[in-house]
């Protein structure tokens, strides 16, 4: 106890509702703490932290963090108090209330090993990783055969797009853990780490190891399913889906997998059909609509949507569904107005402004999809759809802000890049890279919802996976990536400019392929600062500089806005070439009839401080 000489009634309060808690019977605790919960006792801190926790116990989370909060202002010195109180609002997700309280914590017990763990797997959960990174490494310091802080920091690291050292804390925690369930945990968390780094096989054992330790461990299946389909073992995958969907029918996660998966093979005779068996859940439902959608099935999307609307008008992604299959019908106004009325709700949702203005666009409104992207960058200024749609009604409008924003022939970019070491030139790497990169890129056609059309795209994160000639190409695009960034202008009102920072992380990459015909739809990065294009191989094709086939195109969107010129820059692959360019520009390519493909490896850059 924290309070010295407590009362004979109150140190037995404590006892019995303390030994009640041990036991697990929360009715005994209950009514060993009346007297407090009734007001006939003052506030001891001891008595508040200890009915907090029956709280805890009972999910009444709101009061315990309450009752948690006056043992903290009673006791302010008292670091348990604060902890306590920090991983309630954590539970709440009350996030900066959290971190608050866990420092309050650590302010005067710096060495409190719960209150330093909770911290790192919030600032996780939030996506700050050197800080969490920081925090767990710490814990280890102080106690180092901790298992669950190596299970921890394997997360962290596998986040980060470090999966090798991701993969030695989850071996060093599989070492000392003993209790099964945390042993599956490491197994899994290892076969993670070495899927990203693309060594398959080692991770279908990890998964045989983490079922032998706890078959019951949630997502063991998926991750199996996951893991043969990199190794090209696809049936297997699909019965491994399909048992799982048997068993938990109603499951959102496994329905799309699987379906995903089907559209991949091509198997469209049985592509959504795991949804027609199944329950008739607004997830699954809406799971369906989102498929019919991406392959423009807008009709029949429309109708699932709106009957789920007319079951609950406040379901906000019914809502948003109808109005996007209205928009792929051609109804625009009805789009426009569906969209205002959400926004009335959710006026601060910038993503909901941008796809918003889609519909304004094609209705011929350009003056309100400006204002609309307008109202979501006052919320969200590098908010990517809003950018991208802003400058289409830029163009339309003629006002001069989509060069502006987009800098066709400042911020768009290519550099030929030296032959990394140990090559004399970049014809043979490239030819060497290709050769590689061939052992990595699936089988059957690309994913639903991928950008490209007419080939395959490299599952995970390419850089961290180990691969020795990637990673002797990423010194190359480093020194690339860099220059580009130190040659931007300074501009805190640009929403590239004002990022401009020393530091840099790469948030995703990987491989594209694209066969005879293949293509890359407009699109945009909705999550980049800066995105890529690095070409390994590319087809005779593109040096036809009049039909630019197979030539990556800038600024133009995926719908047709009628605009006057709607490619405003095109560039010529050629192998060894970078573009850079910011990431909410518009991008796709122009089609090309080669046999042979084109093979190109990209990412996405994002400020080194970014979450």
């Amino acid at each position: 106890m924290t309070t010295p000489a407590l009362p004979p009634a109150i140190q037995h309060m404590l006892a019995t509702a303390a030994n009640a808690l041990q036991s697990g019977n929360l009715v005994a605790a209950e009514l060993a703490l009346a007297p407090l919960f009734s007001g006939k006792l003052p506030g001891n801190p001891d008595l508040l932290n200890i009915a907090g926790t029956l709280r805890m116990h009972q999910g009444r989370l709101t009061e315990a963090a309450g009752l948690f909060h006056q043992a903290a202002l009673a006791a302010p010195r008292e670091p348990i108090f604060a902890f306590n109180l920090g991983m309630t609002l954590s539970r709440l997700g009350r996030t900066e209330e959290s971190e608050t309280a866990l420092r309050t914590a650590l302010k005067h017990k710096p060495d409190f090993v719960p209150a330093i763990f909770e911290l790192g797997a919030l600032l996780h959960r939030s996506g700050r990783l050197d800080e969490a990174e920081k925090c767990i490494r710490q814990v280890l310091k102080l106690t180092p055969a901790l298992p669950h802080a190596d299970l921890a920091l394997a997360a962290i690291l596998v986040d980060a797009g470090r999966p090798a050292e991701a993969e030695i804390a989850s071996r060093k925690g599989l070492s000392a853990a003993a209790e099964p369930r945390l042993k599956a945990q490491l197994h899994l968390q290892l076969a993670q780490a070495l899927r990203r780094q693309r060594k398959d096989s080692e991770a279908l054992a990890a998964l045989d190891g983490a079922a032998t330790s706890d078959a019951t461990l949630p997502g063991l299946a998926r991750h199996r399913a996951e893991t043969l389909q990199n190794l090209g073992r696809f049936n297997e995958a699909l019965a491994i889906f399909e048992k799982e969907i048997a068993r938990t029918p109603g499951d959102p996660t496994l329905h799309h997998d699987y379906n995903a998966l089907l559209y991949q093979l091509g198997r469209d005779a049985d592509f959504l059909k795991s949804y027609d068996r199944g329950p008739k859940s607004r997830d699954l439902l809406l799971g369906k609509a989102s498929f019919l959608t991406r392959k423009k099935r807008n009709a029949e999307a429309h109708s699932l949507y709106a009957a789920q609307l007319a079951q609950d008008p406040a379901d906000r992604l019914a809502a948003i569904g109808v109005a996007q299959s209205l928009t792929g019908m051609g109804r625009h106004a009805e789009a426009v107005a569906l969209y205002e009325s959400l926004l009335g709700r959710h006026r601060d949702d910038a993503n909901l402004c941008g796809i918003a203005a889609e519909p304004a666009l094609l209705s011929g409104d350009p003056q309100k999809a400006a204002w609309l992207c307008e109202q979501g960058l006052v919320s969200a200024p590098h908010n990517g759809s809003c950018l991208a749609m802003l400058s289409t009604a830029s163009r339309m409008l003629e006002d001069g802000r989509d060069e502006a924003l987009n800098g066709y022939d400042t911020l768009v970019r290519s550099f030929d890049l030296e032959p990394p070491e140990g090559f004399s030139d970049m014809a043979s790497f490239n030819a060497e890279l290709n050769r590689s990169l061939d052992l990595l890129h699936p089988q059957g056609r690309e994913l639903i919802d991928q950008s490209l059309r007419g080939g395959t795209q490299t599952p995970g994160h390419l850089f961290p996976a180990g691969l020795e000639l990637v990673a002797k190409l990423q010194q190359r695009i480093d020194a690339a990536v860099a220059r580009y960034i130190a040659e931007l202008a300074e501009d805190q009102r640009h929403p590239l400019l004002s990022r401009r920072a020393k530091g840099f992380r790469y948030s995703g990459s990987w491989s594209s392929r694209l066969k005879d015909s293949g293509f890359h739809i407009n699109h945009i990065h909705p999550d980049g600062w800066i995105s890529s294009c690095y070409y390994v191989s590319v087809p005779d094709a593109v040096k036809d500089e009049t039909a630019r086939q197979g030539w990556i195109k800038f600024g133009e969107p995926p719908f047709d806005a009628a605009l006057k010129q709607p490619i405003r820059r095109a560039i010529q692959p050629a192998p060894g070439r970078l573009v850079l360019f910011p990431s909410y520009t518009w991008h796709g390519t122009v089609p090309f009839h080669d046999p042979a493909p084109r093979t190109t490896i990209a990412f996405d850059v994002v400020p080194a401080t970014q979450a």
